[in-house]
């Protein structure tokens, strides 16, 4: 039985449990636990969906809420014509359409991000440049300052996939889950300038508070991307 399983099977005839009912069930297995470790523990039981936070410090056990995108034929398309030049490239792709589903201001102009194993993505880039218009291979700042936010058409950027990126398939398609979303909005705040600030509070807050999270997934793509502290205390700052 996993530990997850064993809260569940625990708090489960409980209606209504408080912080101090959680805690007290960790120690019973380790008296000597910091609080602050088991608030961190709590923390990620709400955001998996294993609790869900009824109001400060009180608890219910929650359910899955997966998210699960809806993928358009443009993407399929990409997807299709990309598996079928490079069968053997690991890639995922997105449309940044989705994000108005979480942030507070809609943003009119997105793009379609096709992220690529770093062998493969020039290779790509270029396969894609002579199939369709603005196409565009990691982004410098004045390319995304003159062109990303202001093509008449949806441009296509492909990046860079960062090894050991959590994906989902959906209908038939590779995707970033939410986690590598997550993570990759807060890192590449040049490519994603259209979400950062408050917009980016407001686009976690929206995701945590509507989704299942799974933070394992968020830290461990973060220590990869080289952001684990950053993210960590950005996530603890939004008193989520």
């Amino acid at each position: 039985m996993t530990q997850n399983e064993a809260i569940i099977n625990h708090f489960k005839p409980m209606e209504l449990f408080k912080t101090s009912d959680i805690a007290a069930w960790f120690r019973e297995s380790d008296p000597d636990l910091k609080d602050s470790t088991i608030n961190w523990r709590v923390y990620g039981l709400v955001k998996d969906g294993v609790l869900t936070r009824v109001s400060k410090g009180v608890f219910k056990i929650g359910e899955d809420r997966s998210y699960k995108p809806v993928v358009n034929p443009k993407l399929q398309n990409l997807a299709k014509i990309i598996g079928k030049q490079f069968p053997f490239a690991e890639f995922c792709l997105w449309d940044t359409a989705l994000i108005n589903n979480f942030s507070q201001h809609l943003t009119a102009q997105g793009f379609y991000v096709v992220a690529v194993e770093k062998d493969a993505a020039e290779s790509v880039f270029h396969f894609l440049l002579e199939k369709l218009k603005n196409v565009y291979y990691n982004p410098t700042d004045d390319v995304i300052d003159n062109y990303l936010y202001l093509s008449d058409t949806k441009p296509v950027v492909v990046k860079n996939m960062v090894s050991e990126a959590p994906t989902n398939m959906v209908e038939g398609v590779k995707v970033p889950s939410l986690e590598m979303i997550l993570v990759d909005l807060f890192c590449d705040k040049r490519l994603f300038k259209a979400y950062q600030g408050n917009e980016l509070a407001h686009i976690y807050r929206n995701i945590f508070s509507k989704y299942s999270v799974n933070m394992m997934k968020v830290v461990r793509y973060a220590a990869r991307r080289g952001k684990k502290p950053e993210i960590e205390e950005f996530i603890r700052s939004l008193e989520l």
